[in-house]
């Protein structure tokens, strides 16, 4: 009886340690799938009006995304060449970044149960200093500023939810601003489980347990 005791143990670990590594339940949070040096996705109206016969406005789609984002190769030379500022990861980040202009949006329908999350994502700034804020389903979780031509940082946060749909990033910079971009990239969003050690400290601790009810029950 003991022994099979401590091989469901062994198992329960095993579980365990696999629930330690989290999921990324963000889809194509690297922005794969576009073709071209940059294109705006979908047709907004502000940015296809500003630019209109001063550059080539490419009018695309991005799996899993939506709203007025760009979509940034991070060879771009338009954009700053996104893959030489600093902190760029080309292995992690792949070849694709997305763009926040101004007050432009980048969203998915991304749909959470009640519980803890913790969203992750990079950062970096083309152009003029530019402000945007992330919400889930409407309600703001985070706002940061990335200012002329900073390089690539990674942010963090962790957030509680009744449970909802939309995670968004959105621009609050004026259009005017023509260069305020926030490129955004390596996005993921994480169900939060304990910590490994606390989680096999806690396995350990019903092993303990099983066996000392084993040993007073002989």
């Amino acid at each position: 009886m003991i022994k099979n005791i401590l091989v469901a143990a062994a198992f329960g670990v095993a579980a365990v340690a696999a629930q330690a590594s989290p999921v990324n339940l963000v889809s194509n949070g690297s922005f794969d799938g576009t073709t071209s040096d940059y294109v705006y996705n979908g047709t907004p109206a502000t940015v296809t009006a500003y630019y209109s016969g001063t550059v080539p406005v490419q009018v695309g789609t991005v799996a899993g995304w939506d709203g007025s984002f760009v979509s940034i190769t991070s060879n771009s030379g338009p954009w700053q060449t996104p893959g030489s500022l600093p902190g760029f990861n080309a292995a992690a980040q792949g070849g694709y970044v997305a763009g926040v202009q101004a007050d432009a949006t980048l969203d998915q329908a991304l749909a959470l149960a009640a519980g803890t999350y913790t969203l992750t994502w990079t950062t970096a700034n083309r152009g003029a200093d530019q402000t945007y804020s992330v919400l889930f389903n409407g309600e703001q979780i985070d706002q940061l500023t990335t200012t002329t031509s900073a390089g690539w940082t990674t942010e963090s946060v962790t957030f509680t939810t009744g449970g909802g749909v939309g995670l968004t990033f959105a621009g609050d910079t004026s259009f005017g601003e023509r260069d305020a971009t926030s490129l955004i990239d390596n996005v993921s969003v994480t169900a939060s489980v304990p910590e490994p050690t606390s989680l096999l400290m806690m396995a350990m601790a019903t092993l303990g347990l099983l066996a000392w009810r084993r040993r007073t029950q002989a």
